[in-house]
């Protein structure tokens, strides 16, 4: 199985700082669950403009930690901005699963550091 997150570029710019890398990883936290929130009120299809651009952040926040999947899923909601409300909760749900994923794969790493 491979790892929800790839930490190799990451670890290249932080030179393996536990602290920095506690630091950075508090801030994606952070950052995506308040994108997340926002996504989670714009998938009426009045919301058009701002889904786009919560699932646009999400997706960057995602790939520049090394969250390939929850990236990928991210640029499908990005990708999928038009679609109706139902295939967007879908989405969501997956997108707020995998981000569950991601979130423990971190925590572990902040608890043996």
């Amino acid at each position: 199985m491979t790892e929800p997150v790839d930490l190799t570029n990451l670890r290249s710019m932080t030179d393996g700082d536990a602290e920095l890398e506690k630091s950075l990883f508090e801030e994606f936290f952070l950052s995506f669950e308040k994108e997340l929130v926002g996504l989670e009120h714009s998938t009426g299809e009045d919301s058009v403009p701002s889904w786009h651009a919560r699932s646009h952040a999400l997706k960057g926040i995602s790939l520049n930690l090394g969250a390939q999947k929850l990236g990928e899923l991210c640029k499908t909601a990005q990708d999928e901005e038009n679609a109706p409300a139902a295939f967007k909760s879908d989405l969501l749900k997956k997108i707020t699963d995998e981000y569950a994923v991601v979130k423990r794969f971190l925590q572990d790493i902040i608890a043996k550091s």
